[in-house]
């Protein structure tokens, strides 16, 4: 079969996640979440709590300048840097390894210029959104609109902090879709038919 990634960048709520996970069954291709992107991030030396401290926008700084050594990473004066480049290159090899569908991270900006990519953005009506969180998460109606609020203020800063560039950015993707308009496996098998057009599959 031919090497191609798919990337699927999503609001939270808006069901990108099981959309993903459908193409990679129906395709026969691996699946790579921000779970198991993460899991592999900590695999290679960066603590969690770095991440998430990265993904809050926070600066952190190292002090292995001068050999006051704390760990792998005291050795950069800037591990914010050191934690987005250690990510970009996972997301660069698990791409470059086999066909596979990536969820999240930055994943369309990391892999720009790739060939063999289709870039898809999954959004949907908020009030969809949040009916979905209260129902995954057995929250009421206020404490999901927070949720979702929160999540998309820190996705928000993590892509800024990855790529510079902002989230919404449409000119880096292929195609931007709402998922409630064909429902999760509706939306799958609609990406899957482009896959196959784009990919000659």
């Amino acid at each position: 079969m031919k090497h191609f990634v798919i990337t699927i960048g999503c609001e939270y709520g808006a069901r990108g996640n099981a959309i993903g996970r459908k193409i990679a069954k129906d395709l026969g291709i691996r699946f790579y979440d921000r779970d198991v992107v993460d899991a592999i991030i900590e695999e290679v030396g960066i603590p969690k709590d770095i991440m998430e401290k990265v993904e809050a926008g926070v600066t952190i700084a190292g002090k292995g300048v001068a050999g006051q050594e704390r760990g792998s990473f005291s050795k950069y004066a800037d591990l914010t840097e050191r934690a987005i480049n250690v990510q970009k290159q996972i997301i660069r090899k698990l791409a470059e390894k086999e066909s596979c569908v990536i969820i999240g991270r930055s994943a369309d900006y990391i892999l720009k210029g790739q060939e063999n990519i289709l870039r898809i953005f999954v959004y949907s009506p908020n009030e969809i959104r949040i009916k979905t969180v209260m129902e995954s998460h057995n929250l009421s109606e206020g404490d999901a609109k927070l949720l979702i609020e929160e999540k998309d203020k820190r996705y928000h800063i993590r892509h800024k902090a990855f790529t510079g560039g902002n989230r919404g950015d449409r000119h880096n993707r292929n195609m931007l879709i709402d998922s409630n308009l064909l429902g999760v496996d509706g939306t799958a098998e609609y990406i899957e038919v482009l896959a196959k057009k784009v990919f000659e599959l």
